[in-house]
Formats: C-alpha cells, sequence, structure tokens
C-alpha cells in the first residue's frame, strides 16, 4: 500500500492568534507524524509531496505536487487541510472527495480519524454536490486511483487554531492510524455487489430534487451506506437525525 501525502500549500491562510502560523506550516508538520507513523508501525509506504505556496494561489504549485505524486504511482492521494469558518461549532472533520463512490470510503475514513482524534465527525462531501470543485478534487477525478482532502479542526477561530498547533502529533498520529485501520478492513471486507455499487451510483440523484438538498444528500447516503452494513440501528439513528436536521433548516428558512 502505498500513500501519498500532500499537505495544504495555503501559505496566506494565517492561523488566528498566532502571526508566525500558516494552514500551510501546520499541515506540512501534521503530513510529517503521517507518514512516520505509517512508515514506522504500520506496513504502508507513505511519501509527502509539498511544493511550497507561492503568489496570491497556490494552483501551480498543486498541480506539480500531483506531478510528483503521480511519479511516485501510489494507491491513495491524502491531503490535510485545517477549515477557516469562524466558528467554533462547526470544528471537526469534514471529508472531501472526487467522486460519489467515494463518499463510502469517506464515511467510513472519517469517521475513524474523528474518532482517533477525539473530534465531532462532520460528513463527507463530494465534489460538485455538497463540495465545491476545488483544485485537488478536479486533479484527483482525473486519475483512476481513490483520494482525499480532510479538513481537520478550524484555524479562525483563536481557541480552535490554538488546539490545532498544540496537538500536532496527536492528530498526525490518528490521522495514520486511522488509513491503516481503515485499508486493513478494505483488504479484508466482502467486495460490494454489483447492485450494492449500483445504489451507491443512484444516490446523488435519487436526493437531487430535494430542496434541502446539502442536508438530503447527506443523510440519505449514509442512511443507504448503514442498510448496506445490515446497521439497523444507525439506520434509525440517521433517520431521526436527518428529520431534527431538516426541521432546524425549516424554521431557520421559514417554511
Amino acid at each position: 500500500m502505498r500513500i501519498a501525502i500532500l499537505p495544504s500549500n495555503q501559505h496566506l491562510n494565517q492561523y488566528a492568534g498566532l502571526p508566525s502560523v500558516t494552514e500551510e506550516k501546520w499541515a506540512a508538520a501534521v503530513s510529517a507524524w503521517v507518514q512516520r507513523h505509517l512508515n514506522t508501525n504500520f506496513h504502508v509506504e507513505a511519501a509527502i509531496f509539498h511544493v511550497p505556496g507561492a503568489g496570491d494561489r497556490s494552483i501551480d504549485e498543486l498541480n506539480e505536487m500531483f506531478a510528483q505524486a503521480n511519479a511516485w504511482d501510489p494507491d491513495y492521494y491524502l491531503s490535510i487541510h485545517s477549515d477557516a469558518v469562524g466558528d467554533q461549532a462547526q470544528t471537526g472533520v469534514l471529508m472531501l472527495m472526487a467522486r460519489e463512490l467515494d463518499r463510502y470510503d469517506g464515511i467510513r475514513l472519517g469517521r475513524q480519524i474523528a474518532w482517533n482524534v477525539n473530534l465531532p465527525y462532520k460528513g463527507a462531501w463530494v465534489w460538485g454536490n455538497e463540495a465545491r470543485k476545488i483544485n485537488f478534487l478536479t486533479n484527483l477525478r482525473t486519475l483512476e486511483r481513490q483520494g482525499s482532502l480532510v479538513e481537520i479542526g478550524e484555524h479562525a477561530t483563536v481557541a480552535e487554531a490554538a488546539w490545532n498547533w498544540n496537538h500536532i502529533k496527536e492528530v498526525g498520529l490518528g490521522i495514520a492510524e486511522a488509513l491503516a485501520i481503515h485499508y486493513e478492513y478494505k483488504r479484508r471486507e466482502v467486495p460490494m455487489t454489483d447492485e450494492q455499487v449500483a445504489l451507491l451510483e443512484q444516490t446523488a440523484f435519487l436526493v437531487k430534487r430535494a430542496r434541502l438538498s446539502d442536508i438530503a444528500r447527506s443523510f440519505d447516503t449514509e442512511i443507504i451506506l448503514a442498510k448496506i452494513d445490515r446497521d439497523e440501528a444507525m439506520v434509525e439513528r440517521l433517520r431521526n437525525d436527518k428529520l431534527a436536521a431538516i426541521e432546524r433548516e425549516r424554521r431557520a428558512l421559514g417554511i
């Protein structure tokens, strides 16, 4: 198993309350721990591909990072970021995926990372649906291998930025262990049937007509995955969570 780690190179994203810290600096430090832990303690070969950001945008450098990673021929691409929503209540672990079928892996991996680093799990969003068409995911969509971008914590709020900066090692180890557990599970699990794959492929289309589309996609996909896993308790909990979330949004929208 070969994992290419692409740290955020967003050098202009300042950590609130920490004048010398950027998202890039934090992500590079976390990535070093992920690589070290995977290479040392698990049967996983990991390599970091990082080109420091420059200028107003970092697209050219990101493309170079991808070119270097592609030449290494990895099985999985992971980009490590922290969020900038400026809201302590939004802190957590958010997975961004390139394709709808990747959501299945994003949910499992994201929940394991969240458990390991003791942060809430926020969801697995897909390019063009919940997630913006960001450059990392756009690049990833052109490849035939899996990958994800993980947002860990939040750096636009002073307390949250400080937590991230003070837990670099713990976050790095947590991500590495989640990857190792996740891919050991994938190696052993029974492959999904054609019917299950088709069900996942249809999920995005089945819920697009819902007015509350982001909530519907997130919960409906997780409900389907819980059904595939035959976890009826999880199905019931997710249904209740979905109804509560929709009711909250209806009140907020006045509908």
